[in-house]
């Protein structure tokens, strides 16, 4: 073992195998491959966005500061277009099946898909909101908070793919 890399040797032997494999795919097969393979890269953002979106508007109150608003609504703007790229990309990485026979996945492919769409609701209603500030915000406070839910859900869904199955979180 003495002046051998180990760990080079693997990355090259883990190296040709994917070239391999690669070579029996088309240019297309090869491109939805890898925009799959950037979902895991770019969910974080948004997950954080819209949970710290939910903390600052949080904070927000506790203060008693409506200037808190309109950071939260930056953040959940940016975190709905994050949500939309992580949902397309996700769509890459399952396959674009309506269902499937793994429920775990469906559930996942789907509640990623609404966390985008209502990503986009949320960061209308914030500027709604900011806009009109008499309105009620009963209605965003909910959505917000089933986002925040949803979102922790949709993590765990996630983190079966890459952790190991559902008790991937067992103590």
């Amino acid at each position: 073992m003495a002046g051998r890399d180990i760990a080079g040797d693997d990355m090259d032997m883990g190296g040709m195998h994917e070239e391999t494999a690669n070579k029996n795919k088309s240019f297309g097969e090869r491109l939805v491959s890898w925009l799959g393979r950037l979902h895991t890269m770019v969910i974080h953002f948004p997950i954080a966005l819209f949970i710290g979106a939910f903390g600052v508007e949080l904070f927000g109150l506790w203060r008693r500061n409506r200037d808190y608003q309109h950071v939260a609504h930056i953040m959940l703007v940016v975190g709905a277009l994050g949500a939309i790229a992580a949902a397309f990309l996700g769509w890459f990485a399952g396959g674009f099946y309506l269902t499937d026979r793994n429920p775990i996945l469906m559930t996942h492919r789907w509640l990623g898909t609404l966390i985008a769409v209502f990503g986009v609701a949320l960061a209308w209603m914030a500027a709604r909101h900011r806009k009109g500030p008499e309105r009620s915000r009963t209605l965003y406070w909910v959505l917000l908070g089933l986002m925040t839910l949803a979102i922790s859900i949709q993590g765990f869904l996630g983190g079966t793919f890459m952790h190991g199955g559902i008790n991937h979180l067992a103590f």
